[in-house]
């Protein structure tokens, strides 16, 4: 049953990756664009600069999650890697639990609020075509302060819990595959 949930968050993590690589692809186009734009042909865009910040603010926050499924974010490997399979499953656990999970709830907690005050502001659509055309146009809620920036702001803002929230699926992981490394090193369950 719990090898059966650690595969499907994996698999949701590994669509979050890759997510955080086509944007990172999509970024790279982005600052080309602006780059050229203004180098060759003298324009820059205020909005092409402030959708590049908020496609990098997204490949980060959506890689977090999937750096922690896959054991690549930073760690201090001096102390780490010198330690058997047992012990290094057991500071996993031990850190998931005690720093991992209370954090990114906290940040699930005040990011949705976040993002909710930033959908909140200002006036809304009474319809639901009449907000999709306002999305399009005016914009919902916080605009950027730039003249030419860009609209909606709640949906970059949006990004933070949800990207906790994938965090908080990793660490889910993260403990269910190290107890698995636990108890086949015990040789209590064997594969």
């Amino acid at each position: 049953m719990l090898a059966r949930v650690e595969t499907a968050i994996n698999r949701f993590l590994d669509i979050i990756g890759g997510l955080a690589c086509c944007l990172l692809i999509l970024l790279v186009g982005v600052i080309g664009y602006n780059v050229i734009g203004r180098y060759v042909f003298d324009r820059s865009s205020i909005a092409l600069e402030e959708l590049a910040w908020h496609l990098y603010a997204s490949v980060f926050l959506l890689g977090i999650s999937y750096a922690v499924r896959t054991g690549s974010h930073v760690r201090v490997d001096l102390v780490f890697d010198a330690r058997s399979k047992k012990t290094k499953a057991v500071i996993d656990i031990i850190g998931t639990i005690v720093l991992l999970i209370p954090f990114s709830v906290i940040v699930v907690y005040h990011g949705t609020d976040f993002a909710y005050q930033s959908y909140s502001f200002g006036s809304h659509a009474e319809s639901a075509t009449g907000l999709l055309k306002q999305l399009v146009t005016d914009g919902i809620g916080e605009k950027s302060q730039d003249p030419g920036g860009l609209n909606n702001r709640f949906i970059i803002k949006s990004v933070i819990p949800f990207a906790f929230l994938s965090v908080l699926l990793s660490a889910i992981s993260v403990i269910i595959n190290r107890a698995n490394i636990l108890i086949d090193t015990s040789g209590e369950v064997s594969k």
